[in-house]
């Protein structure tokens, strides 16, 4: 490979693998780039615009677009926890800047969000927006459980503060938004730990959220004072270690005074009313069982 188009390539792939041709520099000549083309170095997606083979799809649209992935498509890349991978490529772009769909192709599939404010950085190699400006997009694009889940994920990982992001929210959405991330906590560690807060704080019963018990360690939540709902996500529970682990708790906590109901992933993504219902019926169960002479 001669040096032009080393440095043709080396330009593109700095760029995160796609790139428009007034972003490079001299070594882009028309001859190198056609040769490029030919040679299957670089693909040409729209005119004037170039991707490196197998770029992933996220960075070629934000890159087509001049923005930075944001919502759901960076909260999936920051890994932070969803029930559903997203179905759409969420970008950013400034809310001053038109975006012409002749101009930027293809769009179909794609989100645009208009923004204020656009902070950039890379993560991965993918153009993202910094996670307080992820997470306030979320809180207004996404389904409220969703949304949730992955303000709770930023905050316990220390990657947001709540002011920050609550700085951002501005505009119709912003009521709602505020009420979900007024919710959120950096306690929970998983997607149905928070998705189960959720539903306990319209359940009408005393729910404690990550208690520390004396002897045991922190518990998932404390409901009436005295039944312990514990999470159980496969992940964390698999080996055989943690399983014997989490039976010599529940080996403590009984002898304690305290009975534990632990819910599967499953369990908890069949939703509210199903969720309600079991911790219904073991609160029921038990109370009942007592009082049997």
């Amino acid at each position: 490979m001669d040096i032009a188009l080393q440095t043709l390539l080396g330009q593109v792939e700095r760029l995160g693998g796609a790139a428009h041709v007034d972003e490079l520099r001299e070594a882009a000549g028309r001859r190198t780039i056609e040769t490029a083309v030919a040679v299957g170095l670089l693909e040409r997606r729209a005119p004037g615009f170039l991707v490196v083979p197998d770029t992933d799809e996220r960075t070629v649209t934000a890159r087509h677009l001049r923005g930075y992935l944001t919502c759901a498509s960076a909260a999936e890349i920051l890994g932070y926890p969803m029930a559903t991978r997203p179905a759409s490529i969420h970008v950013a772009v400034p809310g001053n800047r038109a975006v012409h769909p002749s101009r930027h192709r293809p769009l179909t599939g794609t989100r645009i969000h208009r923004e204020k404010q656009i902070t950039p950085m890379t993560v991965d190699g993918f153009p993202l927006v910094r996670p307080a400006e992820v997470v306030a997009r979320c809180l207004t694009c996404l389904d409220e459980l969703d949304a949730l889940a992955i303000a709770d994920a930023a905050l316990h990982r220390g990657n947001i503060s709540r002011e920050d992001v609550r700085s951002l929210l501005t505009g119709r959405c912003r009521g709602t938004a505020r009420r979900i991330l007024e919710r959120a906590s950096g306690r929970s560690r998983s997607l149905i730990e928070s998705r189960l807060r959720w539903f306990l704080a319209s359940s009408g019963h005393q729910v404690q959220h990550g208690v520390v018990i004396e002897g045991v360690g922190e518990v998932d939540f404390l409901v009436n004072g005295w039944l312990v709902v514990e999470t159980d996500g496969y992940e964390f529970h698999s080996r055989r270690p943690d399983w014997i682990h989490d039976r010599w708790r529940d080996q403590q906590l009984l002898a304690r005074g305290l009975v534990v109901l632990r819910l599967t992933y499953e369990d908890v993504m069949t939703g509210r009313e199903p969720v309600l219902a079991l911790i219904a019926a073991a609160l029921d169960g038990v109370a009942h069982s007592s009082s049997v002479p």
